[in-house]
């Protein structure tokens, strides 16, 4: 994270909030006291609130203060132990810093909390800490100023963050993001079941080639490519989503999807989440179906890129009334696309989905963890829904989804965000639906069909 920055100025000011033990900033002025050139004074504000690493943070100051002083450097170290971001929102906190370095607190921010009630005085509005304390910071740095910071990479996709999103692309010029693939290599301890990315960026600086690297973890093999800007933030993008592409295939599945044309409102069609959520209708679930239930379709019955209905032994109910307390969570029965909302770490897929067609019964409900695809509300003709399959199973299109969502989670608002082909096309493709496909196979299909 240090070498990712340059250290031109003769005075260099780094900013490092919920500093830890001072790793961070350590690191720092050690790569930048290396250099030929030595700066002629380094300053480093830490923040952390947490007593039992004061002392540790100390240390790390006098440590570097002897390491400048033994290379000429003038050194002043500045300990805050106050709430990084009530001190921003005060007015007291320092600014005009040239670099900042962090690895960023996690966690959710209520809109009922202090927290956001802070924020929003201060015309910052955000869903987790450390899209509050990136945001900050690049509000402390000088114009040309530097940020480098690593975190869960949730902030790329998702109309949760997509005012931080605008609001960091708008003032920050990326220059470097680096992708951990594996979601346990850097937060294991905080059950962030996330990819990681390292973030460089330079305020308010001139757009010019973003170089993606990505390694499994902190120690493994690193690949490196250099891209326009345009390449990890599409310049037609209202959503402002950033693509992490580090390979040359990545590239090329980037350059497929993009080519396809059409929106699910183009095609008329739309993608929602499951209206049932079990446990607030528990007394309407039933084990097996009796009179008056209908199905209930949950993640467990989607395997493999079909559904299993009903699974006998299952202790979750696969059934439910059909009654005035469930009648608004029920759609009417046909045929629908189905995209299990959650994978786990060990599911080789993020998008797993499977087609559900009719039954004998008139309505069906769809639990809160699946998305449904479907044509205005209702039904999808059969051979649109076995095409939207092949197309949804596809390694292309599973591949494209993880260039810009890196958790365990399939959003409505991330599947409407992907492109897609025609009707024609996509009945063309549910023409050649076989249940023995294998997935060569079926990608073989998918791609002579529409590329």
């Amino acid at each position: 994270m240090a070498s990712m920055m340059d250290y031109q100025q003769d005075d260099i000011r780094i900013l490092d909030p919920g500093a830890g033990v001072g790793s961070l900033f350590t690191a720092c002025v050690e790569r930048v006291c290396e250099m030929e050139q030595s700066p002629r004074s380094i300053s480093v504000t830490a923040y952390e609130v947490d007593p039992s690493l004061v002392g540790s943070i100390s240390d790390s100051l006098d440590i570097v203060k002897e390491f400048c002083r033994g290379r000429g450097v003038q050194f002043l170290g500045n300990l805050i132990q106050r709430d990084f971001i009530a001190d921003y929102c005060s007015g007291a906190a320092p600014d005009g810093f040239t670099h900042t370095i962090m690895n960023p607190p996690y966690g959710k921010i209520g809109v009922s909390s202090h927290t956001h009630e802070l924020l929003r005085s201060v015309g910052l509005q955000t869903t987790n800490t450390y899209a509050a304390f990136v945001a900050i910071s690049q509000n402390m740095l000088c114009n040309g100023g530097q940020l480098v910071f690593i975190s869960p990479r949730s902030f790329c996709n998702g109309r949760y963050f997509d005012r931080f999103r605008k609001m960091f692309l708008e003032s920050m010029a990326l220059r470097h993001i680096h992708l951990f693939g594996s979601r346990t290599s850097s937060f294991h301890d905080d059950g962030v079941l996330q990819e990681n990315v390292i973030i460089h960026a330079e305020k308010l600086g001139v757009p010019k080639a973003v170089t993606v690297s990505s390694s499994a973890g902190p120690q493994d093999n690193t690949t490196h490519r250099r891209v326009a800007p345009s390449e990890v933030v599409f310049g037609d993008d209202p959503r402002r989503f950033i693509h992490i592409v580090p390979d040359v295939q990545g590239a090329h599945t980037s350059h497929n999807m993009r080519g396809l044309k059409y929106t699910l409102k183009d095609l008329n069609l739309g993608v929602s989440t499951g209206r049932v959520v079990d446990f607030r209708i528990r007394d309407e679930l039933r084990p097996h179906g009796v009179d008056g239930t209908v199905p209930l379709v949950r993640p467990f019955n989607i395997s493999s890129g079909v559904v299993e209905f009903p699974i006998e032994g299952k202790k979750h109910c696969n059934f439910i009334m059909d009654s005035i307390k469930s009648k608004k969570l029920l759609i009417q029965n046909g045929n629908y696309v189905l995209v299990k909302r959650f994978t786990t770490t060990e599911e080789r897929r993020r998008i797993v989905a499977a087609v559900w067609t009719k039954d004998t019964h008139d309505v069906v409900g769809f639990e809160n963890r699946i998305n449904y695809y479907h044509s205005n509300g209702g039904s999808l003709d059969i051979l649109t829904a076995r095409g939207l399959w092949m197309f949804l199973n596809s390694t292309m299109v599973d591949s494209y989804f993880r260039q810009f969502n890196g958790s365990t989670q399939v959003n409505a608002t991330d599947l409407r965000y992907i492109k897609y082909p025609s009707k024609d096309k996509m009945r063309q493709l549910g023409c050649m639906m076989e249940d023995c496909l294998d997935q060569k196979q079926l990608d073989m299909v998918v791609e002579d069909t529409l590329w």
